[in-house]
């Protein structure tokens, strides 16, 4: 059952991300809502399924902040959104760190060759190392935090990674999860 609610929250999150390109913090709400909901209805939960709901809710706490700090550098540097991180913190609180971070893994693994696919079409791989690399070397030689890009995204750089999350989880399912 938590599977089930897992992929709808994903879904949802995914439409909303490519829609709008932004997730907002009552779908958040709503994956967290529905975590309890499993919880209270004792679903299959990453911890075993035995623990008390309290005990439960402190554990999807505690792994959901351990993610947001995994991955809070990212923010930092612009190469994610909160809203980003937030739905893959309620994706290792849902599944626990070990499953949670294997979705994240299938997702960014999708979000990686799709980008290099759409690099190598529009020919500007080369263009976007030698960026990258620009930048590492600035910041090494200044030691200031700044986004990777700064201002508005150049040469279609951006893209919604949710449902990259939502083809991580997906292949998450067919290769390790058991179905829903």
């Amino acid at each position: 059952m938590e599977k089930c609610f897992l992929l709808c929250f994903l879904t949802l999150c995914a439409f909303w991300d490519l829609r709008r390109g932004k997730i907002p913090n009552r779908l958040i709400f709503l994956g967290m809502v529905c975590f309890c909901i499993t919880g209270l209805a004792g679903g299959d939960s990453a911890d075993g399924g035995g623990m008390e709901w309290s005990s439960l809710l402190l554990s999807f706490v505690l792994r959901s902040l351990f993610t947001v700090g995994v991955l809070f550098p990212l923010f930092l540097f612009r190469m994610m959104g909160a809203g980003d991180i937030k739905v893959m913190a309620v994706t290792a609180g849902y599944l626990g760190l070990g499953k949670g971070f294997e979705v994240i893994f299938y997702g960014l693994a999708a979000a990686a060759a799709y980008s290099l696919f759409y690099m190598l079409k529009r020919h500007i791989l080369v263009t976007r190392i030698k960026y990258f690399l620009n930048y590492v070397r600035y910041l090494f030689q200044t030691e200031q935090l700044l986004p990777y890009y700064g201002g508005e995204n150049r040469d279609g750089s951006g893209f919604c990674f949710i449902p990259f999350l939502w083809i991580g989880f997906c292949l998450w399912l067919a290769v390790c999860g058991g179905g829903i």
